[in-house]
C-alpha cells in the first residue's frame, strides 16, 4: 500500500493541523515535537499564498510520530528536543547538517538526529516526512547508536507505515506504536526488530494490486453509498475475495474500511474548515453519519478523542502561532522569509503529547 498518495497520508489518523500560514506550521511543529528552538526560511519565489502543509501528530509514553507535509521550499534551523529522533523521507529530500557535516536523505534513507543536538535542514520544495523521537532508558545501556542510512531501520519504518492506514481503533493504533518502539529497541541492541503486531509487510502481487485497487474506489466514493459489489467487480476481484483479501492484508472488513476511512474525512473537514463552519455535525452529516450520539462514540473510539477535543488542540495550536516573529524580504534580496518560534514548552518532555 503506497504510504503518502492523494487518498492515503502516513498518520492520517492523526491529522492536526493543516494551514497556508508558516507561522501557524512552524509553532505547531514546535509544540508537538518539544523543540526549545524552531526557526523555517520559507521561499515565496511563487507568492506567499503558496505555502501548504500539515502536521500528524500521535504519541505513547515513549515514543512521539510526526507526519510532515511541506509543498513549499523551505530551510528548518533548530535544536532537537530531549530525544533521539530519526527522519525518514517518504516524498522530495533533506539536507541535514549536524556539527559541519552534511547528510542527503531521500525517500527510505533514515537521518537520526541525538539528542539536543542543534541542526539544519533544507528541504525539498515538496517533502513528505515521517519523524520518531524515541526515548527508551533501557536503549542506552547497551548497543549501539542509530545509523544514518541503516537499511535494516529504514524497514522497520516502512513496515510500520504500511499499517498505519488500517487502524482499526485508538487502542490500535497505540499497539501500533508499542510494537514499533520494540523494534527499534530490538534494532538498536542488535536483536530481532521484527517485532510482532509492527503490521503487515507492503502489498506486492497480482492480488495485492487488485486490492489497492479496490481500496483506492472505496476511498474516493465516500461521498454516496459505497456498492462493494461493484467496486469488488471493477477490480477484477469477486465479492468474497475481496472480503477475504481485505481480513487478511488489513485485518479489517470493508464496511469497517469505509467506517474508517469517513471518520477520517470527518476529522480533516472539521481541521480544514472550522473557522467557515464550527458546528461539528455538519461535518458528521456530510460524511454519511446520521446519528450525532453515535458518531461522537464512534469517532472517541477511533481516535481516543472526542470531536470537542480535536477542535480544542487545533485552537491551541493555531494560538501558539502568536509567538512566532517573521521577518519578511526585502525587495532587492532572494524572495525567502524568516520565521521564528519564540515558544517555550513549560518543561521539556520526553515524548510530548497533545492528548
Amino acid at each position: 500500500m503506497p504510504t503518502s498518495t492523494n487518498q492515503f497520508f502516513f498518520l492520517e489518523h492523526y491529522l492536526r493541523l493543516v494551514t497556508r500560514k508558516p507561522e501557524s506550521w512552524l509553532s505547531a511543529l514546535q509544540v508537538l515535537t518539544g523543540s526549545p528552538r524552531l526557526a523555517q526560511e520559507v521561499s515565496t519565489d511563487s507568492g506567499q499564498g503558496d505555502f501548504n502543509a500539515r502536521l500528524a501528530f500521535f504519541s505513547t509514553r515513549n515514543i512521539s510520530l510526526c507526519g510532515v507535509y511541506l509543498d513549499s521550499a523551505s530551510k528548518l534551523v533548530g535544536v532537537n528536543a530531549d530525544t533521539t529522533a530519526i527522519f525518514m523521507p517518504l516524498q522530495g529530500t533533506a539536507e541535514f547538517v549536524v556539527n559541519g557535516q552534511p547528510f542527503f536523505c531521500s525517500p527510505g534513507v533514515p537521518f537520526v538526529l541525538e539528542p539536543n543536538v542543534e541542526f539544519r535542514a533544507d528541504l525539498s520544495p515538496i517533502a513528505h516526512l515521517f519523524i520518531i523521537q524515541i526515548a527508551c532508558p533501557e536503549s542506552s545501556e547497551s548497543g549501539v547508536a542509530f545509523q544514518n542510512g541503516d537499511r535494516e531501520l529504514a524497514k522497520i519504518v516502512e513496515r510500520y507505515l504500511a499499517a498505519t492506514p488500517f487502524f482499526r481503533d485508538y487502542e490500535h493504533a497505540v499497539r501500533r506504536a508499542l510494537s514499533l518502539e520494540r523494534a527499534l529497541v530490538s534494532h538498536r541492541k542488535g536483536g530481532d526488530s521484527n517485532a510482532p503486531g509492527l503490521g503487515p509487510k507492503p502489498l506486492v502481487g497480482d492480488d495485492d494490486r487488485r486490492l489497492c485497487r479496490a481500496l483506492h474506489m472505496i476511498n474516493d466514493g465516500l461521498e454516496v453509498d459505497i456498492d462493494l459489489a461493484s467496486i469488488a467487480r471493477d477490480s477484477g476481484l469477486s465479492l468474497r475475495n475481496l472480503y477475504y483479501l481485505m481480513k487478511k492484508y488489513t485485518r479489517m472488513t470493508p464496511h469497517g474500511f469505509c467506517r474508517s476511512r469517513r471518520l477520517i474525512k470527518v476529522r480533516e473537514s472539521m481541521i480544514c474548515n472550522y473557522a467557515e463552519d464550527p458546528v461539528v455535525a455538519n461535518h458528521a452529516l456530510k460524511w454519511g453519519f446520521n446519528h450525532l450520539g453515535r458518531f461522537s462514540s464512534y469517532y472517541q473510539q477511533h481516535f481516543g478523542e472526542y470531536p470537542s477535543e480535536t477542535i480544542k488542540h487545533l485552537k491551541d495550536l493555531i494560538k501558539s502561532s502568536d509567538d512566532v516573529l517573521s521577518v519578511k524580504p526585502h525587495p532587492m534580496l532572494p524572495q525567502a522569509a524568516w520565521y521564528t518560534s519564540q515558544y517555550q514548552p513549560p518543561e521539556m518532555k520526553s515524548c510530548a503529547s497533545p492528548q
